[in-house]
């Protein structure tokens, strides 16, 4: 442990990692031992997808650093700038800030580049939702290279510390803490339930959806036949109300935006937001009938709701599933038919595979805990650790 406070740098590029580290963030700044800074960028900073860098400092944080890494485009060059970018410019605010730690979270291009940066600093990475498995989609090979370039890992589940191993990471470095998403539940202040359906826009409503759907990065159409089947499939629901809620960064999700954004404007009963914002969405989760896209949120922390998800073509494909989930294609008929077994679900005995609601804590304890038992040498020092019939080596 050091004798002064542990400097830890949190990177966050995109409102959806924020929501995961937003109580680890706190966590660190409210402890007597560490001190937080934070670097900032890619959809942070970018008008087409919120501008939710003011989320974070109207959450109290003071942003330290800020890259511009976010370029808006499709294309395989353009995503490989945004790396390049995010590369350079987490170099230069690390050079600046000289933490003793970087915690990072997930699995998005930009994330890697940062992490590279940290790597090439010397400094400990403390990864967040290593080990995860999201085979629909191109996260899993850049959440996998991050975790072999972290050297602490706080894990979701016991599945994913289990899967960091066959990955050779040694047992020391892996931390099952849960999902950090979950410790909103029991921190964001309750709305009346009024109130939150006047916040959002809508009427209140006992059979209100609230509606997710990111691009699937490795169909070659972008996912867009879903999006499609998936407004015609709420087109045979014409009972229920609609929350549809903007895409993340990920390529195509210009085009799903304003697809999203005209059916909401037709469709009586039907409201548009890019971004709620964590409190509003979390006290929208508890007020809601159904989450209905392929959003992770649908598969983290709609369970510990009780709230039945329809999860729709193979985004999350490999996650842990409660059984308030349902699994469909993507076509209109099986999208329609998953919403309405949702809709007849109880929410009843709903057990999250993804932890408690109480993993900040445990984060925090576990850079604490490497840094006071374990020289920096040591930490940097990566062993690869092989299996040997289904042992530790």
């Amino acid at each position: 442990m050091h004798g002064k406070p542990l400097h830890v740098t949190c990177i966050t590029t995109s409102r959806a990692d924020f929501s995961l580290q937003r109580w680890p963030m706190r966590e660190i700044a409210g402890h007597k031992d560490m001190r937080l800074s934070i670097i900032a960028g890619g959809g942070h900073l970018a008008p087409s997808q919120g501008a939710t860098i003011d989320e974070i400092r109207q959450d109290g944080f003071v942003v330290d650093e800020t890259v511009d890494m976010y370029i808006d485009g499709d294309s395989a060059q353009i995503k490989a700038a945004g790396a390049a970018l995010a590369t350079m410019g987490v170099g230069q605010a690390l050079t600046r800030l000289a933490p003793d730690w970087v915690m990072l979270l997930g699995d998005r291009f930009e994330v890697l580049g940062a992490a590279t940066a940290a790597a090439l600093h010397r400094l400990p990475i403390c990864h967040l939702c290593g080990g995860d498995v999201t085979e629909g989609a191109s996260d899993d090979a850049f959440r996998n290279a991050i975790s072999k370039l972290s050297h602490l890992h706080c894990t979701t589940s016991a599945e994913a510390s289990e899967n960091l191993r066959y990955m050779g990471e040694e047992d020391w470095r892996i931390f099952q803490t849960g999902s950090p998403g979950l410790d909103s539940i029991h921190h964001v202040p309750k709305l009346a339930r009024s109130q939150m359906f006047q916040e959002i826009g809508l009427p209140d409503h006992p059979q209100t959806a609230l509606v997710t759907l990111h691009p699937s990065t490795l169909k070659d159409d972008l996912g867009l036949s879903e999006l499609h089947a998936l407004l015609a499939a709420l087109d045979s629901h014409p009972d229920l109300q609609l929350l549809i809620t903007g895409t993340n960064a990920d390529s195509g999700g210009a085009e799903f935006n304003a697809a999203l954004k005209d059916f909401a404007a037709r469709r009586p009963g039907a409201v548009f937001r890019q971004s709620l914002g964590q409190n509003l969405y979390v006290n929208a989760m508890r007020q809601m009938s159904a989450v209905i896209g392929n959003s992770s949120s649908g598969l983290y922390e709609a369970p510990s709701f009780g709230l039945p998800t329809v999860n729709i073509g193979d985004r999350q494909k490999g996650r842990l599933r409660a059984a308030s989930v349902f699994d469909c294609g993507g076509t209109a008929p099986e999208i329609a038919a998953a919403i309405a077994a949702a809709r007849a679900f109880s929410g009843r005995d709903i057990v999250n595979p993804y932890g408690d609601g109480h993993s900040a804590a445990r984060i925090v304890s576990a850079m604490l805990t490497l840094s006071s038992q374990r020289g920096q040498g040591e930490i940097l020092a990566k062993r690869f650790v092989r299996y040997n019939q289904g042992q530790r080596a």
